[in-house]
């Protein structure tokens, strides 16, 4: 699960990070086909992910764009890192992936905010063999980095080395290498291996890149758009000071670098925009400031004085301006992004007729009202998957998990009457210390204690409460593991093992701690399927799990990013949850 550097309490009785996530609706700026008030957009009007093979550069142009001026980007959070084999972080990874580095594939959004996995530096989206274990990539020819040297096949393969290193890559996505990659499991980069030869991936020539498998992954084209894959010569490498100015192969290089405060970005000369189908090179210009006071540069950006007329802050809007920004709203962009919250709830300790009761009970208004949740900041979760992840399709609700009302407790006492189960125990840790967190724990105990449960709520600081919570050893039945989840890629691989299967719930990391062969078997069969075919299963999959409460689906997070009125064409990223900074311009 890649990482938010943006902290919401999406699951606030728990206290849990929830990377700021959206499902909301389209871009809202002067080239919009409507304007975005900030209300949500109905799931069946969220666009599906999808692949294209047949892509090629350039990119659309946008219609009324003018090069030229200074953008300047803002963030109240600071990612550790931006070295691409490390970069995890949705801010680092869109900065990098949209602005800096190319891959051989990438994510071309278009102004409906539908987002298509296309060839970026590949020239297709790789070619699977019969077995599936080994996928072939060709290079687009003549490609270059900044200072001119030439895009070689060993680059990419070095470039998937380094990212194996716990220094350089040990936060970012490298688990996925470890599970499906020759040598995968016991390789430690090519600075603690450095006399081994590697496996995983190879280079034939200078223009063909060779992953081999130990099993089948057909959503790989998807990893390769991270940062991680994206080019680095051995003879460039600075390890921790890679970051500091890395060569560059998309449409802007590092002009200067202040880790944790500030980036500047200038044009790179030698990016090759005939072949890019994804990024445009408008601002002549981009100025990163990281570590902000959200609220100080939103006054800033919503009162259009100075520079604020050319920001753009991705920090999520701030609770104290919703009112402001109504009479404001082509000012604010509101966009789906991959994150999701839930209610863990202990299969393994906890009855399915005990678990439906609760879900019949869950007070979603109460808990969010105490909580200090706004309207602006989620839309109600009833799948366990986003709804832009294809396949991902509303169906009725089933057990109560409606995502929003104030729960049914007499229905719920009734229901735990019949099954014998009044007075079941329900446990669980929060936070103490915040007057929100505490408000919406109390909301949750007397709805359910009105339900006829007998409630355990354990009061921990908010230091305590990640160790807690992720502790599989832990007495307490609810809460426990997973309650905030976002996806890597638009694909039910990325979503339902990690939510479900026995590797994770032995972990403590799951949302119903399920330890079935049955259910891993069939994550395993799914996950082996192409794309297409498997997203049907993938719904099938959600609808099994409703059924049988595996958690509570509780918010589709939403993004939102808030810019001047000299910034233009802001269209949302779905798969990053920020807005597509290769298609903003200025002016």
């Amino acid at each position: 699960m890649r990482r938010s550097s943006k902290i919401a309490a999406a699951v606030v009785m728990m206290a849990m990070p929830l990377a700021a996530c959206s499902s909301s609706g389209p871009s809202n700026n002067d080239n919009d086909k409507s304007a975005n008030n900030g209300s949500s957009t109905p799931r069946a009007k969220i666009k599906s992910s999808a692949m294209d093979p047949t892509v090629k550069g350039p990119a659309p142009e946008v219609a009324g764009a003018k090069k030229g001026g200074t953008l300047t980007i803002t963030d109240a959070g600071a990612p550790p890192t931006f070295d691409p084999a490390g970069a995890y972080y949705e801010f680092s990874m869109t900065i990098l992936s949209e602005l800096v580095m190319r891959g051989l594939t990438g994510y071309q959004i278009d102004q409906d905010g539908k987002s298509t996995l296309v060839p970026d530096m590949a020239q297709g989206l790789g070619k699977e063999s019969a077995d599936g274990k080994t996928w072939t990539f060709k290079l687009k020819p003549g490609m270059k980095y900044s200072n001119g040297q030439t895009v070689k096949a060993a680059d990419f393969v070095y470039a998937i080395k380094r990212s194996f290193d716990e220094n350089l890559g040990g936060q970012g996505p490298v688990p996925y290498l470890r599970t499906h990659l020759v040598d995968g499991d016991t390789y430690k980069g090519p600075f603690k291996d450095a006399g081994k030869d590697f496996k995983g991936v190879t280079a034939k020539g200078d223009d063909t890149v060779i992953f081999h498998l130990t099993q089948k992954w057909p959503t790989l084209p998807y990893y390769l758009a991270f940062p991680a894959a994206t080019p680095v010569p051995k003879s460039a490498e600075k390890k921790a000071d890679y970051q500091k100015n890395p060569l560059a192969t998309g449409p802007y290089k590092v002009k200067t670098f202040n880790k944790g405060t500030r980036i500047v970005l200038e044009k790179n000369a030698k990016w090759d925009a005939k072949s890019d189908p994804i990024r445009h090179q408008y601002p002549d210009t981009i100025d990163i400031k990281m570590a902000v006071t959200a609220l100080t540069e939103q006054q800033r950006i919503l009162a259009n004085s100075g520079v604020g007329a050319t920001t753009l802050d991705i920090s999520g809007l701030d609770a104290g301006l919703e009112s402001k920004v109504k009479s404001q709203e082509k000012q604010v962009v509101f966009g789906p992004s991959p994150c999701e919250s839930y209610l863990p709830l202990n299969s393994q300790e906890i009855p399915l007729e005990v678990r439906k009761a609760i879900a019949v009970a869950y007070p979603y208004n109460q808990t969010r009202k105490a909580g200090g949740e706004s309207k602006l900041t989620f839309d109600p979760a009833t799948t366990y998957a986003p709804p832009q992840v294809p396949g991902i399709k509303q169906y009725p609700a089933v057990n109560g998990l409606k995502g929003e009302g104030t729960g049914d407790p007499a229905k719920a006492k009734a229901m735990l009457k019949k099954a014998d189960k009044l007075g079941f125990e329900l446990s669980w840790y929060y936070v103490s210390g915040k007057g929100q967190s505490v408000a919406a724990n109390t909301a949750l105990k007397k709805a359910l204690e009105d339900a006829g449960f007998k409630v355990k709520d354990v009061p921990v600081s908010q230091e305590q409460i990640s160790e807690k919570i992720n502790d599989p050893d832990a007495p307490e039945n609810v809460g426990q593991g997973i309650s905030s989840w976002c996806y890597d890629w638009p694909s039910g691989d990325s979503i339902y093992p990690q939510l479900f299967s026995s590797a994770t719930a032995k972990d403590g990391r799951s949302v119903g701690n399920l330890q079935d062969k049955a259910i891993d078997k069939e994550l395993a069969r799914i996950s082996a399927m192409d794309p297409t075919e498997a997203a049907p299963e993938w719904l099938a999959f959600d609808k099994k799990m409703t059924k049988q409460v595996m958690g509570i689906p509780l918010s589709y997070s939403k993004a939102s990013s808030v810019l001047g009125n000299k910034v233009h064409n802001v269209i949302p990223d779905p798969n990053h949850g920020l807005p597509d900074f290769g298609q903003v311009w200025v002016g």
